[in-house]
């Protein structure tokens, strides 16, 4: 349901049956905010002086409109505060009438030394109070409560059977707050100013406007974390990706009834840890400038391992395209789901000057190509006779990942040992770390994303903290930092991260 917001001034009144919500600025004036508990309908009055025939007159509006009497009618009431004017005689104004005519006040939050905004839902009666210069609150049906740090979510999404589904899933937590929905973009901009989402869950594909041309024109004004929402189909890769090179912090499959089992705490999880995610429109890719290093080439026996999650693909893109044409062999470990693996190696692929490929069990390892772990599967290095491979295999998660950053690093530390250099890129939790430092102990190269120019400094610091990392690096310093480690002018240098 999509609601419109009303500004109101002193002695101005709203009473309606349509998904609106009332705005007001309060200071010794008084709001009063009449709803029924079924929804038919509401109203809010804002009065300064005078307000005895004004209330009258909201009440005998709402009852004719909802067809209701003054009993059924429900209040909340906010603002009169003190020493600014007539605050104690609106309240009481307020109080006496609505007592008269028997209608229960449910929640106040009146008087006091400061100011107020409010906003007011006439539907659902959800009425939410700012102190000016002060943190907001939020009152519910029964009782005077504060709520906070809670993950205000706006929904925006053509379908409502998806819509209705989040709804469900994300309500299940209540560190969330669902604040909005939308069917397109159009009415979710519409939203922002009375939403006031930390998070905003915003489908591929809708009408009227895409998701991603609406990335376009948001981000750079509002640095809303967004979370695109995918039915995972393979043509929806490039979209998707798009979305996140754009400053989408994430991505999410679109769920069915049948899946909510198993889905529900991941989606849950991916909304409580974007609404702390730093947002990060689409910044220009440094690319590789050819300098006097290259021509000492790289140790053909070195092997690189990146391990990422969250904001991964495109601090993943920055990195593989600031590289030169001639590299050592790279296998990565994305935290994706299957289908979209495929998808990015196919569009890093049409990127870089080199082969990025979804690994497949048995792909041999060599120079000048990167392989990807396929998303829902585990990835390792085997030795053979006849050279290095990679084993795709359904062993169980690590980590609750699969693909699994510990389960690939692992493999590497055992079998390349100091012949490799092991990087752990922006993404939640600590995956990757305990591998990391097993590669460091075996003599690896190690290093890390640095805070500022993560997406979210969760995999990095928990690598850095147990000293798994030898140095901290940002995300657009990384590419030359590789360079430098394998070129074999680095290596007779210098053996360790500087």
């Amino acid at each position: 349901m999509i609601s419109e917001r009303v500004n109101i001034k002193p002695n101005e009144l709203v009473s309606t049956q349509k998904p609106v919500i009332v705005g007001a600025e309060l200071d010794s004036s008084i709001c009063v905010c009449l709803f029924t508990e079924d929804g038919r309908g509401g109203g809010v009055l804002h009065f300064s002086v005078n307000g005895e025939p004004l209330i009258h007159k909201l009440i005998g509006d709402l009852c004719k409109l909802l067809g209701v009497l003054s009993k059924q009618l429900k209040a909340k009431i906010v603002g009169g505060s003190e020493g600014l004017g007539n605050g104690q005689v609106n309240i009481d104004t307020a109080k006496k009438i609505l007592g008269r005519l028997q209608i229960p006040i449910v929640a106040e939050d009146t008087g006091g030394s400061s100011g107020r905004e409010i906003i007011f839902n006439v539907l659902t009666g959800r009425l939410q109070v700012a102190y000016l210069n002060n943190n907001p609150r939020t009152i519910d049906h029964s009782q005077t409560s504060v709520i906070k740090n809670r993950v205000r979510v706006l929904i925006v999404d053509d379908s409502k059977t998806i819509r209705d589904l989040l709804v469900k899933i994300l309500s299940e937590d209540p560190k969330i707050e669902i604040v909005g929905q939308a069917e397109d973009p159009i009415r979710a901009e519409f939203l922002l100013g009375s939403a006031r989402p930390d998070v905003i869950t915003l489908d591929v594909h809708m009408p009227r406007m895409t998701g991603v041309q609406w990335l376009k024109k948001l981000l750079p004004k509002f640095r809303i974390p967004v979370v695109m929402i995918t039915s995972l189909e393979l043509k929806d890769g490039n979209e998707v990706f798009e979305a996140l090179e754009l400053g989408a912090v994430d991505y999410i499959q679109k769920p069915s009834m049948k899946e909510l089992s198993i889905v529900s705490s991941q989606i849950r999880e991916k909304i409580i840890s974007a609404a702390s995610a730093k947002v990060k429109p689409q910044a220009e890719v440094r690319k590789f400038v050819p300098s006097f290093k290259i021509a000492h080439g790289f140790d053909p026996q070195l092997l690189v391992a990146i391990g990422s999650s969250t904001g991964g693909t495109e601090a993943l893109r920055r990195v593989l395209l600031s590289l030169p044409r001639e590299i050592p062999p790279i296998v990565i470990v994305q935290h994706i789901p299957a289908v979209f693996s495929k998808a990015f190696a196919d569009r890093m692929n049409s990127l870089c000057p080199f082969e990025v490929k979804e690994a497949e069990s048995g792909d041999a390892i060599h120079s000048n190509r990167v392989l990807v772990a396929p998303g829902g599967m585990q990835m390792k290095l085997v030795e053979k006779q006849s050279g290095l491979f990679v084993d795709v295999n359904n062993d169980a998660p690590v980590n609750r990942h699969k693909p699994s950053v510990d389960y690939l690093f692992n493999s590497v530390a055992d079998i390349k040992g100091k012949k490799s250099i092991g990087i752990i890129l922006t993404g939640m939790g600590a995956d990757g770390a305990k591998g990391l430092l097993r590669m460091k102990q075996s003599g690896a190269q190690t290093f890390s994303q640095d805070e500022a120019s993560c997406v979210v400094y969760g995999m990095p610091k928990a690598a850095w903290e147990m000293g798994a990392s030898q140095a901290q690096v940002g995300i657009e310093d990384i590419g030359a930092k590789l360079i430098d480690l394998w070129s074999l002018k680095s290596a007779k240098d210098s053996h360790s991260v500087k």
